[in-house]
């Protein structure tokens, strides 16, 4: 595990965080307000293999958004197509510009998980993520996509169908700061990287 004390805290632009909620509210997402501490059970079905979920005494500290989406449907409170905005904690082996202990994310769901929202989604966040960068979509599984910088090959967001103890739903990133400047800086200074 990363030294997480040593690492730097990057820059939010909160300004593109205000940007994206008044987008996707625009596109028929609506805000919510979603807890930040949530039951392991509901961290386990987003959590890869291997990894560890940030746990404090009374619960876990959300990984993102969808993991909050997800602690609501367990108590049974009724979500239809939404966004929210959370910090994000995550335990990684290192830690760079792109890869960090926490940060903040605007998250996207729609429990109507028919292809055709799928779709929606993406091009609601492709459409989004084009008014700072050229991106591409690119299908990582079935029914997984990632939108990507186009010239840094980096992914903004990751877009699918998952399955909530019976329920299916659609995740995806409305966007996720500070990794989209870290991408425009890095456009800007014309840096490579591997990812």
């Amino acid at each position: 595990m990363a030294d997480v004390k040593n690492h730097r805290p990057q820059f939010i632009d909160y300004r593109k965080i205000s940007e994206a909620l008044d987008y996707y509210e625009s596109r028929g997402y609506e805000y919510m307000e979603v807890p930040w501490v949530i039951d392991h059970k509901s961290t386990e079905i987003t959590l890869p293999a291997g990894r560890e979920a940030t746990a404090l005494q009374y619960g876990d500290l959300v990984g993102s958004a969808e993991q909050s989406f997800i602690e609501l449907m367990r108590r049974g409170e009724t979500i239809l197509k939404a966004c929210a905005v959370t910090p994000c904690f995550r335990i990684e082996d290192s830690y760079d510009d792109l890869h960090y202990p926490y940060f903040l994310k605007c998250e996207l769901i729609d429990t109507d998980a028919t292809d055709e929202n799928l779709h929606q989604m993406i091009d609601d966040a492709s459409a989004f993520f084009s008014q700072y960068t050229e991106v591409d979509i690119e299908e990582t599984e079935p029914d997984a996509y990632d939108i990507v910088d186009r010239k840094m090959r980096i992914e903004l967001g990751s877009y699918g169908i998952r399955n909530c103890e019976g329920k299916r739903f659609i995740y995806g990133t409305g966007v996720a700061l500070p990794r989209l400047t870290s991408v425009l800086e890095r456009n800007r200074d014309n840096i490579q990287v591997n990812t």
